[in-house]
C-alpha cells in the first residue's frame, strides 16, 4: 500500500482521470498561451505593471465572483454536466476575445472585461470539478490526483508560453487565443464523456435526493459555517487567503518584471514561466512523496519558509542567470503550498458541503489574489518590483508568524488531528 500512495502517477490508471487530465492538459497550455501573449501585449502597449496585472487579474479574480454560486450548483446538480457547460461558455468569451483582436482592438480596460466574463464562466464550473475529484480516485490517492492538477496547469506553464512566441509570430495574438477557446471545447467534450453522474452526496456516500429544499442563502450559509467549524478546512483556507495576498502576485506580474527589470519581451516572459512550471511539477512530485512520510503540518511549515526565501532570491535577481533558478525553486515551492492546502480542505470538506466549501475556497483565492496584485503591482510602479516582490517575501513570513500565534493548535487542524466543531454538518 505505500507504494501506491507514494506513486504519484498512480490516478492515471483509472480512465476517467487519463481522460479529464488529458484534456486538462490541453486547456492548461491554452490558457498560458493566452495570459502570456496578452499580458505582453498589454505590458509593451501601457509599461505600467497594473496594467499588466489587470490582465491576471481577470484571469483569476472572477473566482471570487461567481465560485459562489458555482458551488451551490456543484451540491444541487450533476457536477459533469455543470462542469461541461461552464467550459463552454467560457470558450465562447474566449472566442469572443479573438475576434476583438483580430479586429486590432488594443485598449486593456476592453481586454480585461472580456477577460473577466470568460474567466467568470470558468469559475461556474471549477468548484464541481473539484468536488468530482475525490468521488475519482480512493481517499489515499487524493493528494497524487490533486498533484495531477498541477503537473497539467504546469505542464501547461512549460509548453504554453513557448508555444505562445511561435503562434504570436506566426498567427498573431487573436489566433493565440483562438486556440485557448478550442482548448475550452476539448475539456468540455472530455468531461462529457464521462460514462457517469456526479450527483452531490451525504455523509454515508449516497446520492442526495433533496437538493434544492433549501433556499440560496440557506445553501450559502450552510457552506461557510461547514467551513468555518471544520478545523482542517478554515486553517488552510487562511493559509492560503494570506499566501495569495503576499507571495502568489509575482506570477501575474511575469510579463511587466521581464520587460522592466530585464529589457526583455515575450520570449523572456515565457522562460520564467515555464521554469516556474518545471519547478511546479518537479515540486508536485517530491511532496507527493514526502507526504507518506511526514505530517502535513511539518510540511507546510517548510514549504512556507522555502516560498518566503525563494521569491527573496527572486526579488533579488539582477540577471537572467539569477532569475531562472530563483524561478524553478519559486514553481516548486509553490506548488507544494497548494497541494497541501488544496489536499486538506478536499480530505476534511463534509460530502454533502464539498462543492460550496471548494467555492468558497476558491473564491477567497481569487479575491486574496486580486487584492495580493494590486497592492505588489502598486508598491512596483511606486518603486520597482524588486521591492515589491522582497516585501512580499517578507509578508509572508509574518502571515505565517501570525497564523501559528493567532491558532496555537494549527497543527493538529492540519494533520486532521482535531474533531469538527459542528459534527452534525457532517452527517447533513
Amino acid at each position: 500500500m505505500k507504494a501506491v500512495k507514494s506513486n504519484p502517477f498512480t490516478p492515471l490508471r483509472y480512465r476517467s482521470v487519463r481522460l479529464l487530465w488529458g484534456a486538462a492538459v490541453i486547456s492548461d497550455i491554452g490558457t498560458w498561451v493566452q495570459l502570456i501573449v496578452v499580458g505582453s501585449l498589454v505590458a509593451a502597449h501601457t509599461g505600467s505593471a497594473v496594467q499588466t496585472g489587470l490582465v491576471a487579474l481577470a484571469t483569476f479574480m472572477p473566482q471570487g465572483i461567481s465560485s459562489p454560486v458555482g458551488g451551490l450548483l456543484a451540491d444541487r446538480f450533476d457536477r459533469r454536466k455543470v462542469f461541461a457547460r461552464a467550459l463552454m461558455l467560457q470558450a465562447f468569451f474566449t472566442a469572443v476575445l479573438a475576434v476583438v483582436l483580430a479586429v486590432g482592438v488594443r485598449a486593456p480596460g476592453v481586454l480585461t472585461v472580456i477577460i473577466l466574463l470568460g474567466s467568470a464562466a470558468g469559475s461556474l464550473g471549477a468548484p464541481s470539478y473539484s468536488a468530482m475529484q475525490p468521488d475519482l480516485v480512493p481517499p489515499d490517492e487524493l493528494m497524487a490526483m490533486v498533484s495531477l492538477g498541477v503537473y497539467s496547469w504546469n505542464g501547461g506553464r512549460i509548453i504554453g508560453p513557448m508555444l505562445g512566441t511561435v503562434l504570436s509570430l506566426t498567427i498573431g495574438a487573436a489566433g493565440t487565443v483562438a486556440f485557448n477557446a478550442f482548448s475550452f471545447v476539448v475539456m468540455a467534450v472530455a468531461v462529457a464523456m464521462l460514462r457517469r453522474p456526479f450527483l452531490p452526496k451525504t455523509a454515508d456516500g449516497s446520492p442526495r435526493t433533496d437538493p434544492t429544499t433549501s433556499t440560496v442563502r440557506m445553501q450559502l450559509r450552510d457552506g461557510y459555517r461547514a467551513l468555518r467549524t471544520t478545523p482542517g478546512c478554515i486553517h488552510a483556507v487562511v493559509l492560503l487567503v494570506l499566501y495569495n495576498l503576499t507571495a502568489v502576485p509575482f506570477m501575474g506580474l511575469i510579463p511587466i518584471y521581464a520587460r522592466a527589470e530585464f529589457n526583455g519581451g515575450t520570449g523572456l516572459a515565457g522562460t520564467v514561466a515555464s521554469a516556474q512550471g518545471i519547478g511546479a511539477i518537479i515540486g508536485g512530485v517530491v511532496l507527493t512523496v514526502l507526504a507518506t512520510r511526514r505530517k502535513r503540518s511539518y510540511l507546510v511549515s517548510r514549504v512556507v519558509v522555502g516560498v518566503s526565501a525563494a521569491l527573496m532570491l527572486y526579488a533579488a535577481a539582477h540577471s537572467v542567470s539569477m532569475l531562472v533558478p530563483a524561478a524553478v525553486l519559486l514553481g516548486a515551492l509553490a506548488a507544494c503550498m497548494f497541494i497541501s492546502v488544496s489536499s486538506v480542505v478536499q480530505r476534511d470538506a463534509p460530502p454533502a458541503h464539498r462543492g460550496r466549501v471548494m467555492a468558497i475556497m476558491q473564491a477567497c483565492t481569487g479575491v486574496s489574489y486580486g487584492i495580493g496584485l494590486m497592492f505588489i503591482g502598486f508598491l512596483g510602479d511606486l518603486t520597482n518590483l524588486h521591492v515589491a516582490f522582497g516585501a512580499g517575501a517578507v509578508l509572508v513570513l509574518l502571515a505565517f508568524w501570525g497564523l501559528t500565534i493567532r491558532s496555537p493548535r494549527w497543527r493538529e487542524a492540519f494533520d486532521g488531528e482535531l474533531v469538527p466543531l459542528d459534527p452534525s454538518l457532517q452527517a447533513v
